[in-house]
């Protein structure tokens, strides 16, 4: 069984992102296993001088979670052009300390919410390489808001589809030895 980690970059309790993330752990793919990471809107602002041996509970806890899961799939809404900062943080408290950083060869996918995706699906591809997570690609990774048309991510066949490539795409990227 594969057991991926869903984190949703938005903090808004009914956004998009994390409505597509719901779409995730709704999913009936075979060896699959979905959770919803919480606790993003806990995470410190990311600090070295907080980067102990004992780091804030709210970072140890996601660093438990990451650690614990095979793949992770991270989901952004598209702000300003870049990925959100909850987001930002949380990669940057999970590139840490680099030789023991939960996602470090980590296998990754990713999904990118909002009306002008395509740049920041490039950069949140750039920011998980860059933190030494092993980005595992798949089709349709920018979701835009249009192909919603006023429906819900889980009544959008494009969404469904997306979140299961994504999935399957992390589901065979565990597979391959790092």
């Amino acid at each position: 069984m594969t057991e991926i980690l869903v984190l949703s970059g938005s903090l808004r309790a009914e956004s998009v992102t994390t409505r597509v993330a719901s779409v995730a752990l709704a999913a009936d793919l075979p060896g699959v296993t979905a959770t919803l990471a919480e606790g993003l809107d806990a995470l410190p602002l990311f600090n070295d001088d907080l980067d102990t041996w004992h780091p804030p509970e709210s970072v140890a806890h996601l660093r438990r979670e990451v650690a614990a899961a095979d793949a992770v799939l991270f989901l952004s809404p598209a702000n300003n052009g870049s990925i959100s900062a909850a987001l930002k943080n949380a990669i940057d408290w999970l590139s840490r300390p680099r030789a023991t950083a939960p996602i470090q060869g980590k296998a990754a996918a990713l999904l990118v919410t909002g009306y002008s995706v395509d740049g920041v699906v490039d950069h949140l591809d750039h920011v998980l390489a860059a933190a030494g997570a092993r980005v595992v690609r798949s089709p349709g990774r920018g979701l835009s808001l249009k192909m919603f048309g006023g429906r819900g991510p889980s009544d959008v066949p494009a969404v469904r589809e997306a979140v299961a490539e994504a999935l399957a795409a992390l589901h065979a990227g565990t597979a391959i030895a790092v």
